[in-house]
């Protein structure tokens, strides 16, 4: 019978079979100004997140980085139950969240933790003394995405089922969203783009989420 972690998938219900019931969702925030980022600089950087161990409800292990690969997964910082990368995917500077371990959680539950986690990196790097500012994050345009082909192809369907979860998180968080977009191959991970008709600061949507907690 197959498995997940220790758990029957004939026990599971829908929505942990669903695309919302793997632990493997992402949100990438891309900066304002990729000309005055470097992954390279960011090795030091996650190094004092782990031995400061910065990330909240994470066990910060490693660094790993990748960023002589030309629009490659740039620097990863290695969790217990997530990654954060700093990739130039696409040609695009930004922040990357992405969950590897199963919990409990699902549904809705799994973006709003996605999007907490995120979130707070980028303020993180956007308030570190050492980068003098030039890190600051837009919020008009993001990626979400589910990096389980099996849970979450890349079709139509993931999209109709995701979707009014999504919408109704983001929304409530961001505000009025203007486009979503599936953005990714049949082959691909699944993959949206959102553009938000505003633009809150990364601090003001933290501030948000904390009031919904």
């Amino acid at each position: 019978m197959l498995r997940e972690n220790g758990h029957h998938w004939s026990r599971m219900s829908k929505e942990q079979m669903g695309p919302l019931g793997s632990p493997e969702v992402s949100v990438k925030l891309f900066v304002e100004d990729s000309e005055v980022v470097s992954t390279k600089e960011l090795i030091p950087v996650f190094h004092r997140w782990i031995k400061n161990r910065l990330i909240e409800d994470e066990l910060l292990i490693d660094v790993t980085s990748y960023a002589h690969v030309p629009k490659g997964p740039g620097v990863m910082l290695i969790c217990d139950k997530a990654q954060f990368y700093f990739d130039e995917r696409e040609g695009r500077s930004g922040l990357r969240y992405r969950g590897r371990r199963a919990s409990d959680v699902t549904g809705v539950e799994r973006i709003k933790k996605a999007f907490r986690s995120a979130l707070h990196a980028a303020s993180l790097l956007e308030n570190d003394p050492e980068l003098d500012g030039r890190y600051r994050f837009h919020t008009s345009e993001f990626e979400f995405g589910i990096y389980d082909r099996l849970r979450a192809p890349s079709d139509n369907r993931t999209l109709a089922a995701v979707e009014p979860m999504l919408r109704d998180y983001v929304e409530s968080l961001f505000g009025e969203i203007a486009e979503i977009k599936l953005t990714s191959a049949p082959k691909e991970p699944f993959m949206v783009t959102v553009r938000m008709a505003g633009s809150p600061s990364v601090d003001e949507l933290l501030g948000r989420v904390a009031a919904r907690d």
